[in-house]
């Protein structure tokens, strides 16, 4: 095989895993969104109801109904019957919302490719091998970021998401903030980080399986 044929397949596998990571990492941010169990062990561990004035029932009323929000294109209004808004926070919380419209858009669309793949009987595992080294090189990065200085790759993170400061809340004017603690967005950002090491985990398994299968079957076949 050439080397520019080689170069080509290359470059076209991790393209293609490059759009299976995105596609994985969409699903991920969309299923730790809605895992709303997190949050009451938030708001009791770090006393929320004290710092807000709030019980932990109506500070959980509240945060579902920005999750129902964001999750809903129908839902044009977040309407939090306990906070007022600011109308930068407002927009701030429509930005997020659109950008989980997004990742549903893409998850939709890679589930379809994946089940028209499967009935095709396309190879799939080399861009899945492909998308799983991507994880291991963006998310092992994320991960040691977090774990260093979270304040940091939390002020990083939306400086690249966002195009303006929206997002730094006053308490005194959205004060929603307050039951919103950085370790609520940390804990969520190591769920997806998890989830998805889980799901490089099973891949790279699948691959070892491969290739232990590859040299048990060229064996056989040096020995005809």
């Amino acid at each position: 095989m050439k080397p520019t044929t080689k170069i080509k397949i290359f470059l076209q596998q991790y393209l293609i895993g490059l759009l299976v990571f995105i596609s994985l990492v969409s699903l991920a941010a969309i299923i730790t969104l809605n895992l709303t169990f997190t949050y009451p062990w938030i708001s009791r561990h770090y006393e929320l109801d004290i710092v807000t004035g709030l019980d932990h029932a109506t500070l959980l009323y509240n945060y579902r109904r920005i999750i129902h929000y964001t999750n809903f294109p129908w839902i044009t209004t977040l309407y939090m019957p306990d906070f007022p808004m600011s109308d930068t926070g407002e927009f701030h919380f429509w930005e997020v919302k659109v950008i989980f419209q997004v990742l549903q858009v893409i998850a939709i669309l890679f589930i379809i490719w994946l089940i028209i793949s499967i009935r095709k009987k396309w190879q799939l595992l080399k861009y899945f091998i492909a998308s799983a080294n991507i994880t291991i090189i963006v998310f092992g990065s994320f991960l040691s970021l977090m774990l260093i200085d979270f304040d940091f790759f939390f002020y990083w993170f939306h400086r690249a998401f966002f195009n303006n400061d929206y997002w730094i809340f006053n308490p005194r004017y959205d004060p929603i903030i307050r039951a919103l603690p950085s370790e609520l967005f940390m804990i969520k950002g190591l769920i997806i980080t998890g989830l998805l090491f889980l799901v490089a985990a099973v891949i790279k398994k699948r691959q070892s399986s491969e290739l232990r299968i590859q040299s048990f079957v060229k064996r056989l076949e040096e020995r005809d």
